[in-house]
């Protein structure tokens, strides 16, 4: 036996891609700039998003490639945009870049709101703890509500009345041997 060889352990799976070279940060700027997400861009190269995402944390060069292709498109597409509302009279495309440059031009309107949300609670704070105080002389109020029945006049108390609606019988039906 081998006692005094130290034998390294090979690693299995797939080898590690890499992605720093100039080769594949040349292709993920160039798909960036075709406008597709860093998904689509790590599919392209044949590694999952995850790997992708950690790889640019990792190599700063990843994350400019990736940073140059997304600026890359934007400018091709603005370019294309400004030569098509000036060279090709455009209007659509001159109101659209009119309205995104200029303030004059825009659509948007700027709304603010202040909300008071500690004052908001507070106050429905306040009327819970209100409702629960109420709770004891509210139950006890609706319990001894009676009101009065058109047909005969008698008082029927709220608790007569669920009875009746639920088809038992009533004070009525038991006095006149009814159902």
């Amino acid at each position: 036996m081998n006692k005094g060889l130290k034998t390294t352990k090979k690693k299995t799976g797939p080898k590690k891609k890499v992605l720093n070279d100039k080769k594949t940060l040349d292709a993920i700027v160039e798909l960036g700039s075709q406008g597709l997400t860093t998904g689509q861009i790590a599919r392209c190269l044949g590694v999952s998003w995850s790997t992708l995402d950690r790889r640019r944390k990792e190599h700063e060069e990843i994350e400019d490639a990736i940073k140059k292709g997304e600026a890359l498109g934007v400018s091709r597409v603005a370019n294309a945009l400004y030569e098509s509302a000036t060279i090709d009279k455009n209007v659509t495309a001159q109101i659209f870049y009119l309205k995104n440059r200029s303030e004059n031009w825009s659509d948007r309107q700027e709304v603010n709101h202040n909300l008071d949300l500690a004052g908001i609670l507070s106050n429905a704070h306040g009327r819970i703890i209100d409702a629960r105080t109420e709770e004891p002389e509210a139950l006890e109020l609706t319990q001894n509500y009676a009101r009065t029945d058109s047909r005969d006049g008698r008082a029927e108390s709220l608790d007569e009345r669920a009875e009746n609606k639920t088809g038992q019988t009533t004070t009525d039906d038991k006095q006149s041997g009814g159902v």
